[in-house]
Order: structure tokens, then C-alpha cells, then sequence
């Protein structure tokens, strides 16, 4: 279990950032008349639609400079790794540079679908903190767009109800009960557990957030924390504090709820700022880290890195190099944060953060200061399936805790066997 309790406060600081010059990166990019015109390649990356724009921005300004065309496509991550088996074992590239979801690495390592970077040298100004973990001393990935989800809370239902953002979990259950009461006996917290597929699920970001809080091992999932964690959301649920809809909830649906006030309390990822500053209404909202649990605050630090597929050569390969250093530059970085909301690989790029979204830029940087990576395990599907059967048969359906978490976690020991790992997985 990778536990990094992040000293991340510098890695989006909100500290110095008015200061300007660093991250020179973009001097390197090559002239629209260089070798490298006329070149097409193709970046995939997922985006939700309000994202796409600003990214084709930064797209046209890379082919003003390179003359390199660059097609953008979304395959999402469970997807990936059958589409580059496929492109990799017939030579057909359709894809150069990918954008993959810090999770799903270890699938393309252990399948030889991705080039080694090793000889990358990372632009200057990036932080050293969310370079992306090696696999065998190898540099295979490259850092892009980190994430953490931070909370956000309904001032004006919070005031009538009487209370304030919760800071602990018993904070939290109070709070829940008094919305309840207020909206009626609605439930009026969302957790995010829909089930997604695959192995980049929202509820494997919830769960794996309250295990550790209590000072458990999501990978285990019936140790002393778990137990505790599944628990303590049980008793909520069976107390109808939670809005039904925490069972659709994930990145868009959650902002829809925030909207139309499904849901007062939601914890999702900070894109969700730009969203509710577009349709004005994120004055509406305060945004912080969130709560911490009887153990430790954990934020999962999410979020995409860049890879290249094994077997892409030639230009289409420069092209794709230049185009990963173009996307950590300061300039793009800082389109990204002003435009997009998204958290930053560089702490001088938050120059132009929107002054509506200074408080969640300084929640983003106290999430990351308490964030948790998950292990990059070639069954962490599996891992994600037995948490969905725990969310159902548990939380849901008031199944004995500690009986059913060890049953799910003789199923995860089960995958990992089959799939040749070691479980439970080493300490790093």
C-alpha cells in the first residue's frame, strides 16, 4: 500500500503566485517552419465537454509554432489498454501521445504497450512530488494533470439548517442529520459510488478515502480501519442521510445535484468550480478540503499522466515529445488552471486563477497536503469490484460488516493469485 503522506502544499501553492519568469519550457518547442511541419499525430485524453475548448486552444498554438497537427480523441481508461494491444501488435498507431488516469499504469508496463522515457528530461518548474512513480527504475510516464477532490457545501440551506461544514467524522454524521431534518427528511449528502467499470471508478476513490481516514488498507478491505469505515457509512445510510442518488453520483452527475440541490454536502473534483462559476452560481458555495477521519484527512491524488505508445518512431514520436513538454510548460499549464479549474504539475502557474476560485485552489492545496496514492496494481479492478459488492451488500443492504469484508477480501486475494501478484502487495 502506497501511502505518501504528500508535503504538497508546495506543489500548488498559492504562496508566490504572482511570481512570474521559470518553466522556460517553451523556448525548446520548434518553429512552425522547423523538421518537424507537417507532421499529424494524435493526443488521447478524456475531457468533459467545458474542458475541450480551452485544450484545442493549446492544440492550435502548438501546430502555430511546430506545424504539427494534433487530432484529439478520447478512449477512455478501462479502454486503453485493449485498444494499444492492438495498435502496438499490428504497428497501426492511431494514437502518439496518450493522457491515462494515474491508476491504470501498471497494465501497460506489464504488457510492454508503452516506450521508456527514462532519457525525458522534465521541464524545469515542475514539482518534483507529482512526477509520476517509475516501474523497475524505469520513467515510462510523465506528469500532466494531477487531481484531488475537495468539497463543496450549500451556504444558504447550511445556514437555515444551523450548522457549519463538517471538520471530523462525528462533525459529519451531525451535520448529515440536521440536513436530513431541514430538507424534511430528505437526505441531502451525496457520496460518490457509481459503479463506472473498469478500474478508475469514482466509488474507488470514496471508499478508498474513508478506509484510509480510519486508518485502513482499501487493498486488504476487512482490516480493524475498514471495518470501522464500513461501519460508520452503514449507520448513515440506514439513517437516510445519504441521497439515494450517492449510487449515480461520479464527476458530472455530482455537479448536476450540486445545481439542483440534490444534494447540499458533495464532495467531486475541483472542475466542478468552473462549472458552477459559468452558470453563476458559485457564490453559492464554500469549498474546502473536506473532513478528516478518526486517523488522518485522505484526499486521493488522482489525476492523468503522458505516455507514448510502445513502437511509435520518427517525427510522430518527436512530435509527440514536444508536444508532452509543450502541455507542462508555464504557459499551458497556466491556460489550464485559469480555464479548465485544474490543478497544476507547476507552482508557478496559478498566476491567473480566477479570484472566484481562489478558495478552492487554497482547498485543493490542503487536500494535496494530506493525499494518499493508490497502489498501481494489475488487479486493482478487482480490488474496485469487491469494494461495488461491499457499497451493495453492506452500506446498501445491512450485511454483517466484518463476515462480509472478509469474504471480499478472500476474493481479492483470490485475483491477485491468479493474476501472478503478490498480496497482500509490499510496503514501498
Amino acid at each position: 500500500m502506497r501511502y505518501r503522506k504528500v508535503a504538497l502544499v508546495a506543489a500548488i501553492a498559492l504562496v508566490g503566485v504572482a511570481c512570474g519568469g521559470g518553466g522556460g519550457g517553451n523556448k525548446a518547442t520548434p518553429s512552425a517552419s522547423g523538421t518537424l511541419a507537417g507532421t499529424n499525430i494524435t493526443l488521447s485524453v478524456s475531457l468533459a465537454e467545458s474542458e475541450v475548448g480551452p485544450v484545442q486552444q493549446i492544440l492550435s498554438m502548438f501546430k502555430a509554432r511546430t506545424g504539427v497537427t494534433v487530432n484529439l480523441t478520447k478512449v477512455e481508461a478501462r479502454d486503453l489498454p485493449q485498444k494499444l494491444q492492438v495498435e502496438v501488435s499490428s504497428g497501426r498507431h492511431t494514437i502518439h501521445l496518450f493522457a491515462q488516469d494515474n491508476l491504470a499504469l501498471a497494465v501497460l508496463v506489464d504488457k510492454g504497450l508503452v516506450e521508456d522515457l527514462s532519457d525525458f528530461q522534465i521541464p524545469d518548474g515542475v514539482t518534483p512530488a507529482l512526477i509520476p512513480q517509475k516501474f523497475n527504475g524505469k520513467q515510462y510516464f510523465l506528469p500532466f494533470r494531477p487531481n484531488v477532490r475537495v468539497t463543496y457545501v450549500n451556504k444558504d440551506r447550511f445556514a437555515a439548517a444551523g450548522v457549519k461544514p463538517p471538520t471530523t467524522v462525528d462533525e459529519y454524521k451531525t451535520v448529515a442529520e440536521k440536513l436530513k431534518a431541514a430538507a424534511g427528511g430528505q437526505g441531502k449528502v451525496t457520496l460518490s459510488l457509481a459503479d463506472t467499470g473498469g478500474d478508475t471508478g469514482p466509488l474507488g476513490v470514496t471508499i478508498s478515502e474513508w478506509v484510509v481516514s480510519y486508518g485502513g488498507n482499501p487493498v486488504l478491505l476487512n482490516d480493524n480501519g475498514s471495518v470501522q469505515a464500513f461501519t460508520f457509512l452503514q449507520q448513515l445510510w440506514k439513517e437516510g442521510v445519504f441521497a439515494r442518488e450517492s449510487l449515480q453520483a461520479r464527476f458530472d452527475t455530482e455537479v448536476n445535484y450540486l445545481r439542483g440541490e440534490t444534494s447540499w454536502l458533495a464532495t467531486n473534483w475541483p472542475f466542478t468550480t468552473g462549472e458552477l462559476s459559468k452558470t453563476g452560481i458559485l457564490s453559492k458555495f464554500d469549498v474546502y478540503a473536506g473532513w478528516k477521519g478518526p486517523v488522518r484527512a485522505a484526499h486521493v491524488v488522482g489525476g492523468d499522466v503522458l505516455g507514448i505508445p510502445k513502437g511509435v518512431s520518427g517525427k510522430q514520436k518527436e512530435a509527440a515529445i514536444e508536444l508532452a513538454k509543450f502541455l507542462m510548460s508555464k504557459e499551458v499549464q497556466t491556460i489550464l488552471v485559469a480555464k479548465n479549474s485544474w490543478p497544476s504539475v507547476r507552482s508557478d502557474a496559478l498566476a491567473q486563477v480566477p479570484a472566484d476560485q481562489k478558495q478552492t485552489f487554497d482547498a485543493i492545496t490542503a487536500a494535496l497536503a494530506d493525499g494518499w496514492y493508490r497502489p498501481n496494481l494489475v488487479y486493482w479492478s478487482d480490488v474496485e469490484a469487491a469494494m461495488d459488492k461491499a457499497i451493495k451488500q453492506v452500506i446498501v443492504g445491512g450485511a454483517p460488516v466484518a463476515t462480509t469484508l472478509n469474504a471480499l477480501h478472500s476474493e481479492i486475494a483470490a485475483a491477485a493469485k491468479s493474476k501472478g501478484a503478490t498480496y497482500p502487495p509490499p510496503s514501498p
